[in-house]
């Protein structure tokens, strides 16, 4: 699991997104990935959920992985929270970004 900070705007949550794309790249995952998830604390504000949405999409050289995303109504203790799991629900990777978190305003 990793923790960063993101910045206060949809663009960093995007970032994130893409920065999870990219370590299951790294880690040769992409095509293992059958199921993302993606929750944000409710703070981040849904332009942040949407932006998460686009980044993981185009991350794929193909069609992407089915995609759950949550929109956490309560506190959350990070901003930003994504796995990714493989067809038999084995999770792939794992991490969160918050800290000074997306704070939608």
């Amino acid at each position: 699991m990793e923790f960063s900070d993101l910045p206060s705007d949809p663009a960093g949550a995007g970032l994130a997104a893409r920065r999870f794309a990219a370590a299951l790249a790294h880690e040769a995952l992409l095509e293992q990935t059958a199921r993302l998830e993606a929750r944000l604390a409710a703070g981040g504000g849904l332009e942040a959920l949407f932006a998460v949405e686009q980044a993981l999409d185009l991350a794929w050289p193909s069609a992407a992985p089915t995609c759950e995303l949550i929109w956490a109504t309560e506190g959350a203790a990070e901003a930003l929270s994504l796995r990714a799991f493989d067809e038999a629900g084995r999770l792939l990777l794992a991490q969160v970004y918050g800290g000074k978190g997306l704070k939608h305003g």
